[in-house]
């Protein structure tokens, strides 16, 4: 195995050595044919199309795949497009492994290869055709390498309608062409590290045992020639040494391929995150958003934002005596609270998005400084509730948090829905949980139309009260025991601030072992697997710890099928944590998967029973 700045050096020197030859004309013989052929017979307004660089070498020689391997050069295509037409990064057909002389692995095309690039139209178009034209560069190799080049033109007519071109061609290279990982089977796709090789566990995520991998290591990593070890208890591994990283990697993005034929893509770590399609993801967009303004109704009696919601049904009560406009206008500024603080963090999301980062429907109790800020603000407002403010607060900051916090104004009842909204964020409710992983993954308008939904739903049972002041006289009448129960409020609010105080900590010093290699070690030994998505500042996944978990009922169920049970501790949001939940198409905690030893694993609803655990464990052991 070549170091990098070794390979470098002896491609060089094969490049200068055959820096004559012309045209790709080698000893009298054209060593590469190069041509460009397109899927269609017409380019239609505004469609997409493919384009495929066929690249047909003298039997012997070879080019290369999008990593060479220990020598070689990629192919490369330099285009000259019309206006407005826009071309895709080229689509690389799985290659074959040829071991040179020296043991040297390279990745390469035998004969003939095509190169497919995806090419988009604009929406109107002038002419009556067009030509495009492409510039490729490859290099070319038996025991001498000869780079070649080649100005290659397509002319197409311009129509409304297209029909199928090539068909055999294309679809003889498209079959080559790696496919995404579905979403159950990349929850077996585990990465850990061992000194200085990566380990890949496939678990069975596949349909057959893996026969090759192709590795594409990012820019300053050398990887050495990946070794496929022993299967055991279904799980195969493949070890690929590094012979130098510029910084230690976790992962890198590659090929698998099987010993039934089949392609699947490793995503790049550093690269948008591939997202699996779940079976869900083909209902409507109205569907969608449905599921979400159920789901943002359910939110107001989970168990995260019930003390905020408890404080504003004693708002009701003190409002039953006032003018109905006045009623409206209070419940209206709580209504706007919701959704301010809803679309606040749908930008948030976009802008992360935006950005390249990961983003999800807790980001920001991952931050230790929000909840270090949200620790201080709930202190305050409980230390308001018990009526001892003015003891920890100088006069100028009571009276002007006094008056934020006050319930009779129209900034009280607005300050309420932020907060409502605020620490319901910290964890979903039912059919919240598949909505929001929907929703992440699409456009920013369907992103602000989901959480708009959201918003809706949750604020409906104000609004509605708010709307008919009459059903406020079904409300118990004011008394004393709304300050018995303000009071009680606040020593709940006391507790959160306690929590809050104590997550921070935990974000701080908490020593959290990486899941990845966990679920890796787990899923080889064969057994049930049971895994909690949980996180410190989650109250829901507490409350379901509390209630199901840890009981008798669950504990003896999980030992008498010999389930290994594994805590997916999403406290600082892992990577690998988020990247599993976006598979499973949740944006957010609390989530349950069953992992069987063998079939699909089983994803249990946010809100969980003993029932419903014990049932699937039950189904789990038995496949």
């Amino acid at each position: 195995m070549l170091p990098m700045r070794m390979r470098k050096l002896f491609l060089f020197v094969l490049l200068a050595f055959c820096a004559g030859a012309q045209a790709q004309i080698f000893e009298g013989r054209q060593l590469v044919d190069a041509s460009l052929l397109a899927d269609v017979d017409a380019i239609v307004p505004g469609q997409k199309f493919a384009v495929g660089l066929r690249l047909v070498a003298q039997a012997g020689w070879h080019t290369y795949w999008q990593y060479p391997g220990d020598s070689g050069m990629a192919t490369r295509i330099d285009w000259q497009l019309p206006p407005s037409f826009r071309a895709g990064e080229i689509q690389w057909p799985v290659p074959q492994k040829i071991v040179e002389e020296g043991d040297l692995w390279t990745y390469a095309y035998p004969g003939e290869v095509l190169l497919l690039v995806e090419l988009t139209a604009p929406e109107k178009i002038a002419e009556t055709s067009i030509t495009l034209h492409a510039h490729p560069h490859w290099l070319v190799c038996e025991k001498t390498c000869v780079p070649g080049d080649a100005e290659l033109t397509l002319t197409l007519p311009v129509a409304q309608t297209a029909k199928p071109a090539n068909t055999e061609l294309f679809a003889k290279y498209s079959a080559q062409l790696p496919r995404q990982i579905p979403a159950a089977a990349a929850a077996h796709v585990v990465w850990s590290r061992e000194n200085s090789s990566l380990l890949l566990d496939t678990g069975g995520a596949l349909q057959s045992e893996p026969a090759e991998f192709f590795p594409l290591p990012p820019e300053g990593v050398v990887v050495g020639h990946p070794e496929l070890d022993k299967t055991i208890a279904n799980v195969t591994r493949v070890r690929i040494p590094i012979s130098s990283e510029e910084k230690p990697v976790a992962q890198i993005a590659g090929v698998i391929t099987t010993v039934a034929g089949e392609h699947w893509l490793l995503a790049n770590p550093a690269a948008e995150p591939v997202r699996a399609e779940s079976t869900a993801d083909h209902r409507s967009l109205i569907t969608w958003l449905f599921l979400g303004f159920v789901g943002g109704m359910i939110l107001n009696i989970m168990p995260c934002v019930l003390p905020v919601i408890a404080l504003k049904i004693l708002g009701f009560v003190q409002q039953a005596g006032k003018s109905r406009a006045r009623i409206l206008e209070l419940g209206l500024a709580f209504i706007a609270g919701i959704f301010v603080w809803f679309l606040a963090l749908a930008a948030l999301l976009v802008a992360f998005k935006s950005a390249g980062r990961e983003v999800n429907w807790a980001l920001q109790f991952g931050n230790p400084w929000f909840v270090l800020g949200m620790f201080i603000f709930v202190l305050v407002f409980a230390l308001n509730l018990l009526g001892i403010f003015e003891l920890v607060l100088p006069a100028r900051a009571h009276a002007g948090l006094g008056r934020l916090i006050e319930n009779d104004g129209l900034g009280g009842a607005f300050f309420h829905g932020v907060f409502a909204t605020l620490l319901g964020s910290a964890c979903t409710a039912p059919l919240l949980g598949p909505a929001l992983g929907f929703a992440v993954t699409q456009p920013p308008a369907i992103i602000f139309a989901m959480f708009a939904a959201i918003a809706a739903g949750m604020a409906l049972p104000y609004f509605l009260l708010t709307a008919q002041p009459a059903w406020l006289r079904f409300l118990p009448k004011p008394g004393m025991w709304m300050v018995r129960v303000k009071q009680a409020m606040g020593v709940l609010m006391l507790v959160t601030a306690i929590w809050l105080g104590w997550v921070f900590w935990q974000q701080q010093t908490k020593k959290i072992e990486p899941f990845a290699p966990q679920l890796a070690r787990a899923l080889q030994q064969g057994r049930v697997v049971f895994v909690d998505f949980t996180a410190d500042w989650c109250i829901n996944c507490k409350v379901n710890e509390r209630l199901v978990l840890n009981t008798d009922t669950v504990q003896r169920a999980l030992h008498d099928h010999d389930v290994l049970f594994l805590k997916a501790d999403w406290t600082r949001q892992d990577a690998d944590i988020t990247g599993l939940l976006k598979k499973f198409g949740r944006a957010g905690v609390p989530l349950y998967v069953v992992f069987p030893p063998h079939g699909e694993p089983i994803v249990l609803p946010e809100v969980i029973t003993t029932q419903i655990v014990t049932e699937a464990i039950e189904r789990a052991a038995l496949r």
